[in-house]
């Protein structure tokens, strides 16, 4: 029993895992990609999330380099050749960008919520969480390209 222990806490010592819960709030938005083309942000966080952003830590920002039409039922990857990025902001001027993962669009309501969950890993710590992100309109005009 003593062995079964010092194993588990030997591969627990070296990653803090995010149970299902630690990100209750999720809002979703249009982005510009990478390639200056549409794509969707979703924001997990902590607190309540207000429409200019998160303003308090900690906070999981998701960039997926696909339009709102295109997440329904789909995964998407993160990490080398993925279609999606992830950024963990612990603080102020503490950032860092997930080395692989996936996000899973379960569905998308009519009026654009996004339902799904993460599963995220980071340099500090693995993020796995279900949501589900209304959509918001960030004020003023976005242009991309």
């Amino acid at each position: 029993m003593i062995k079964q222990l010092s194993v588990l806490a030997l591969s627990l010592g070296c990653s803090v895992y995010t149970a299902p819960g630690d990100f209750p709030h999720a809002v979703a938005s249009f982005q510009c990609g990478p390639a200056d083309g549409a794509a969707t942000g979703i924001t997990l966080a902590s607190q309540p999330i207000p429409p200019a952003g998160p303003t308090s830590f900690p906070y999981v920002a998701i960039m997926i380099d696909q339009p709102l039409a295109a997440l329904a039922g789909h995964t998407f990857l993160v990490g080398n050749g993925g279609k999606a990025g992830a950024t963990y902001a612990a603080g102020p001027n503490s950032y860092e960008s997930a080395s692989v993962g996936r996000v899973i669009i379960a569905s998308v309501d009519a009026d654009s919520t996004i339902h799904g969950n993460v599963s995220l890993s980071f340099s500090s710590r693995v993020v796995i969480d279900y949501f589900t992100a209304a959509w918001i309109q960030r004020t003023g005009t976005v242009v991309c390209g």
